[in-house]
């Protein structure tokens, strides 16, 4: 979440949170919306959503234990090898799009 106050921009991580999850499998060579975009507004009007998980949404510690089921040998940890790199790609949005977020515009919000 990033919220602005009084031209101040802080940038907040939540400690629980979710991932948002496509109704249909990824495939690098189709360009689906269904497939790449994973917002709600997109995924509810499918024919497929909720199929795999409840409203396409996993808790960290839901996606943890399928990383664990579906990939036992790899020993993956979300919390200290996925996250970190999440969180750092956000960092990296964050970043490049700073100078567009107008304080002026946007008082008061997140």
């Amino acid at each position: 979440m990033i919220s602005q106050l009084n031209g101040v921009f802080k940038a907040y991580w939540y400690k629980e949170g979710y991932i948002r999850t496509a109704s249909y499998e990824f495939d690098v060579y189709n360009f689906d919306r269904e497939i790449h975009l994973t917002n709600d507004a997109v995924q509810k009007y499918t024919a497929n959503y909720g199929k795999f998980e409840s409203a396409n949404k996993l808790s960290y510690a839901d996606f943890q234990k399928y990383l664990d089921t579906t990939y036992p040998k790899d020993d993956y940890d979300f919390e200290e090898q996925i996250l970190p790199k999440m969180k750092s790609i956000c960092l990296d949005a964050v970043k490049s799009s700073f100078v567009k977020l107008s304080p002026e515009r946007y008082k008061h919000n997140f």
